[in-house]
């Protein structure tokens, strides 16, 4: 049977100084189903096709972020055949103000804050997602390595093939998990747009939004 598309699923990772901006939309499909008595589908696994990479240069200011999530967004809206769409942005580093500029955007019923934390634990509350590192990266690698993760062909996917090559788990003096890209120039921000993306998993109750 052809897959079922549950969710558009967005994946942000907003840059700083010295990191750019991210965004990876996947569709979550439902594969390996059967139909019920009802004719719902019942069972089978979830898989995350991306259908857009996108790295923002280096420097791109916060509003002008804003201004080009707004147009993925209007251009999700156009196609998603009432599909819902859900962001789950790293807002970490950048705390509120750019979720505010996302909010006066017209994002904000669509949107969930992520802020990274170091432990191993995942919690949603007032509509804030407060998100173990190790837990998403963990689930990252799970994912990968079943096969459910699906990328295109393009220069920007190859970018974030690259980054899950060399991303790394270390620990530091403090005996803290540290994640990411260590080698001098490279960058994870794709990789962790990516795995928010990918967090979107309607079989996760409790933590799935939409």
């Amino acid at each position: 049977m052809e897959p079922i598309v549950e969710r558009i699923a967005v994946g942000v990772d907003i840059g700083q100084r010295q990191d750019p901006t991210a965004v990876v939309v996947c569709e979550v499909q439902r594969r390996d189903y059967v139909l019920g008595r009802s004719g719902r589908p019942a069972g089978g696994a979830f898989h995350f096709v991306s259908r857009h990479v996108e790295r923002l240069p280096l420097g791109t200011t916060y509003p002008a972020i804003v201004d080009r999530l707004v147009q993925i967004h209007n251009g999700l809206m156009d196609k998603r055949n009432g599909k819902r769409v859900r962001y789950w942005l790293d807002a970490t580093g950048v705390g509120q103000p750019v979720v505010d500029l996302l909010h006066a955007a017209g994002l904000r019923a669509y949107l969930t804050p992520v802020y990274l934390t170091g432990t191993d634990r995942a919690v949603l509350e007032d509509g804030q997602l407060r998100l173990g590192k190790a837990l998403l990266v963990s689930r990252l690698q799970v994912l990968l390595q079943a096969g459910l993760i699906h990328l295109p062909q393009t220069a920007e996917a190859k970018a974030l093939v690259d980054e899950l090559l060399i991303y790394e788990i270390r620990i530091n003096d403090n005996a803290h998990a540290q994640f990411g890209a260590f080698k001098i120039g490279q960058h994870d921000d794709l990789a962790t747009a990516l795995g928010l993306a990918c967090w979107n998993d309607p079989t996760r109750k409790g933590v799935f939004v939409g």
